[in-house]
């Protein structure tokens, strides 16, 4: 079968397919038509073969199995194949006294429908079940002639039953293959179009899911925002009540500090709320959260009067090495941001909770295969040390998850509070 051919019955199958009730009506009548013909012709069709009167009883009891059988045909063809091979099958057995077979194209059909609207093993059983009927008939035509019509001149038994036989099984294999290939054809669109359905409910799924994964991680950006900027500007406004009529140039100057502050977190809050607008939802390559934006960080901190020592080790390309070119480029961006917001989050608290410290020992280093990041202040706990484990720290925790990494915070054996990340590059 050519291309052509073969676009041109899908595109008469699927027209079918759009009008079901059509395709049942046109497949009824076909059948009627094919049963109804022989039954008024079969007297007239050839006078040398002998055959019963039927008369106008039998007509019309003819006429009222067909109509049965033509109404299940319509209702039941795709909702219960079975019941109507049933019904085809038994219906046409009141007829064989009067010669009439009106069955044979009957359980052609709905062994067919079988095949296209059920399942094939039941088709084959249907088919097998309808030739052992079939064969019993004939065995039974052979031994007292009653149930067929002679097909030959000379009446003979034999003939009638051998061609019976041959017939109804040349008419059960045709509708088998031909319905198993339709049904097959059907199944597998059927699938097709289930499959499609999956996938597309597994991808609002995904979607979902990618929206909540963003909304967490904007909620996690925003609070590492606000309250880093919130605690250094209460720190800087109590610093600038305590020294304003005293000492009013330090007033001043942490008055400015508080204004840079606030621009800054402002600036963040912009950029983090702004990946809602990009259609990539993608930060920019430079959102000042990266690993050379420490020392910027530590030095707030250090404004606001907490003792931040920082150690960061950037690592040397090979080329560079004689250079001394730090290669915190190579580290990705999220990674970047994930070891700045753990150490932001870690000042953060030594502020809140920290009593009087006297150094907060910050120490980041990256590796060849991971990034480590140590915060370690020796206060005392002001607060209970489960005040510190808090949303923050959650947030850290997932931060650290989301690139198969690791965070450990809790009481220094050493006195005071430490918080140790490991985020291996590979995880990026």
């Amino acid at each position: 079968m050519t291309d052509g051919s073969a676009r041109a019955l899908d595109r008469a199958a699927s027209r079918w397919q759009r009008h079901p009730r059509v395709a049942d009506a046109l497949t009824t009548l076909s059948w009627v038509v094919l049963t109804l013909v022989p039954m008024f012709t079969a007297e007239s069709a050839d006078p040398g073969i002998p055959t019963r009167p039927i008369g106008p009883w039998g007509l019309g009891l003819g006429i009222a199995v067909v109509a049965i059988v033509a109404t299940a045909m319509m209702l039941l063809r795709r909702r219960n194949p079975v019941l109507l091979f049933v019904l085809s099958l038994t219906l046409p057995l009141v007829l064989l006294p009067l010669s009439l077979d009106v069955g044979a194209f009957a359980v052609a059909y709905a062994v067919f429908a079988i095949a296209v609207y059920d399942r094939t093993s039941r088709a084959w059983i249907a088919g097998a079940i309808a030739y052992a009927v079939t064969v019993a008939l004939s065995i039974v035509h052979l031994l007292t002639g009653f149930g067929f019509a002679p097909v030959s001149r000379s009446g003979s038994r034999w003939d009638t039953a051998l061609a019976w036989v041959a017939f109804d099984l040349l008419l059960l294999l045709v509708a088998l293959l031909w319905g198993q290939n339709a049904g097959n054809r059907r199944r597998y669109v059927a699938a097709l179009v289930e499959r499609a359905r999956i996938l597309e409910h597994e991808r609002d799924q995904e979607a979902q899911l990618a929206a909540l994964a963003e909304r967490s991680r904007i909620a996690r950006d925003v609070h590492d925002i606000v309250s880093h900027s919130l605690s250094v500007i209460v720190r800087l406004a109590d610093g600038t009540r305590a020294v304003f009529d005293a000492d009013p140039d330090r007033a001043r100057e942490a008055v400015g500090q508080i204004g840079g502050v606030a621009r800054s977190s402002l600036d963040e809050m912009r950029r983090v709320l702004g990946v809602l607008e990009r259609p990539t939802g993608q930060e920019s390559a430079r959102s000042g959260t990266g690993l050379e934006d420490l020392p910027r960080l530590a030095e707030v901190y250090r404004g606001i009067g907490l003792p931040v020592r920082l150690e960061l080790d950037l690592g040397q390309s090979e080329h560079d090495a004689g250079s001394g070119a730090a290669d915190a480029h190579e580290v990705p961006a999220g990674l970047q941001m994930t070891v700045f917001r753990v150490v932001q989050e870690s000042l953060t608290n030594a502020l809140r909770h920290a009593d009087a410290p006297t150094r907060v020992q910050v120490d980041v280093r990256v590796a060849v295969d991971a990034v480590h990041a140590e915060i370690r202040d020796d206060g005392a706990t002001a607060a209970a040390p489960a005040d510190r484990v808090g949303r923050g720290l959650l947030g850290m925790r997932e931060r650290a998850a989301l690139y198969g990494g690791a965070l450990d915070a809790g009481p220094d054996t050493a006195g005071g509070w430490a918080v140790r990340l490991v985020l291996p590059r590979s995880g990026a």
